[in-house]
């Protein structure tokens, strides 16, 4: 391969190819022959008649490792090298064209612009040897694709995309390798989130046999991803668990830039721990919609002495700290109240305390305020601080399942009725739009999409709280309890 075959699209297009350490050890993995079954060998560089030791393989590592390139090139050697068989049909597979293109345009490039040029036919979907018969194909999952042949090398790529119907497209090229003497199956991808998907299904099956509760000697499982539940959140930590995960960091890979991709704001946590740490994870359930809560900005400032209730969400470090006041009224008016944001780049940044102090302090004075909930967690002397000033009007909530619960529903469920507006301050926006879904069993709560995520909710846990104040404070009083006498 290195002799022969040069990059393909990308910065070091045409340079002479070469394989990072890590590709060297699983391709002898997969060369791999079973000494015992060899027919003939022939040591002149000719197809010999050994049978391979594996004939399917599942290769699993996050984004940015060279895949692609890996793919191109086993499947030009299974065309055209030296244990290509006689005849070799050859598919790269994708689940879409598009990636498929992209698969075949590496093998393309790969011939076309080194040493093999001008040694191939290559046309639009087809790779053909001059001088012996052979063909290499590229197909999609789709309708159209699922005829039979006689293939030798069948290399499908990014099996997590290849669900539903597309399964059976798989299935049919893979049948069709027991035609021939030792076909070989490559399948290569990151990580799912279905595991009940076809890759699912090979990945568990790879497990086993690597922990030896099954036995499959045909079987090749190599899976790279991050084993250890790092907190992602600490600078060393993340950088450790991106060294885990991708093999070619010892070649060639920065991981710093793979630790930006982290900390875009556009790249929820769940992707990057699939994409660039190989772990399943299934993708969260938005609590609210971005449009839904676009729809009910109203920059009302409302009255001094209005009775309002707010909600209170603390951190001392690691999160934001959050007050979100609310009118008592039947469809309610939201405002930041106040909200404190942390700085990433700043490792010892801390809550300013004295000026949360200070605004809780400046709404009492303002407004009417009804009732205050507080998450006390980190805030412990604040809170008996603020209950000996005010009384019953601050009432403690901690962020329990039974409370936030049914409490996140009303909010979701006033929201999407249109019930309420706010005051379009983009914090809150951002932290109401990064909230999931958590399962209880007192229903769907609110959370994060990952414990050491930077897409901070705490704002919207504020205003939750305050939602619940509201209700509270507008319930009607319970009626006069009597005992009858006879």
């Amino acid at each position: 391969m290195e002799r022969n075959l040069v990059h393909g699209p990308g910065d070091i297009l045409g340079k002479p190819f070469r394989l990072s350490p890590w590709l060297k050890r699983f391709l002898l993995r997969l060369y791999s022959y079973d000494p015992t079954e060899c027919e003939g060998v022939r040591l002149d560089g000719g197809p010999h008649r050994c049978r391979r030791v594996y004939r399917r393989a599942l290769l699993g590592v996050p984004k940015g490792n060279s895949k692609t390139e890996l793919m191109a090139a086993v499947a030009l050697e299974q065309l055209a090298g030296p244990t290509a068989p006689l005849s070799p049909e050859v598919r790269i597979a994708a689940a879409s064209f598009e990636q498929a293109d992209l698969l075949f345009g590496a093998a393309s490039a790969m011939v076309n612009e080194g040493p093999l040029a001008g040694r191939f036919n290559v046309f639009d979907t087809e790779i053909l040897p001059k001088e012996q018969p052979g063909v290499l194909k590229r197909i999609a999952a789709a309708a159209g694709t699922t005829d039979g042949g006689r293939t030798t090398c069948f290399i499908a790529d990014e099996l997590h995309e290849w669900v539903g119907g597309k399964e059976r497209v798989h299935l049919v090229n893979s049948n069709s390798l027991a035609k021939r003497r030792s076909g070989l199956e490559l399948n290569i991808s990151t990580a799912g989130f279905d595991r009940d998907s076809l890759l699912g299904k090979l990945y568990d099956h790879g497990r086993k046999i690597a922990s030896g509760e099954v036995s499959d000697p045909r079987f090749l499982f190599e899976w790279w991803e991050s084993v250890r539940d790092w907190n992602l959140s600490d600078e060393q930590e993340l950088m450790a668990a991106i060294v885990e995960a991708n093999p070619a960091v010892d070649d060639w890979l920065d991981p710093s830039r793979v630790a930006e991709r982290f900390r875009d704001p556009d790249v929820a946590t769940h992707e990057f721990l699939r994409y660039y740490l190989n772990r399943w994870a299934v993708a969260p359930d938005r609590w609210i919609a971005p449009d839904a809560w676009a729809a009910l900005v109203d920059r009302r400032r409302v009255p001094a002495k209005t009775r309002i209730t707010v909600g209170f969400d603390g951190s001392a470090s690691r999160d934001n700290t959050a007050l979100v006041a609310c009118t008592v009224e039947e469809n309610p008016h939201f405002w930041a109240a106040g909200v404190w944001e942390r700085d990433p780049h700043d490792p010892t940044w801390r809550v300013p305390r004295e000026a949360v102090y200070a605004r809780l302090g400046q709404l009492f004075e303002e407004y009417d305020v009804a009732m205050v909930l507080c998450d006390p967690a980190g805030w412990t002397a604040e809170v008996e601080e603020w209950i000996a000033l005010h009384g019953e009007a601050v009432t403690i909530f901690p962020q329990t399942n039974d409370r936030m619960a049914p409490a996140s529903d009303q909010f979701r469920a006033m929201v999407i009725r249109g019930e309420c507006s706010h005051d379009g301050n983009q914090v809150l926006a951002r932290n109401v739009v990064n909230a999931v879904t958590r399962e209880t069993r007192w229903g769907l709560s609110i959370t994060k999409d990952h414990r050491d995520s930077p897409r901070k909710i705490d704002a919207a846990v504020a205003a939750v709280l305050a939602d619940a104040a509201r209700r509270l404070s507008m319930a009607p009083a319970p009626a006069p309890f009597f005992i009858p006498f006879d």
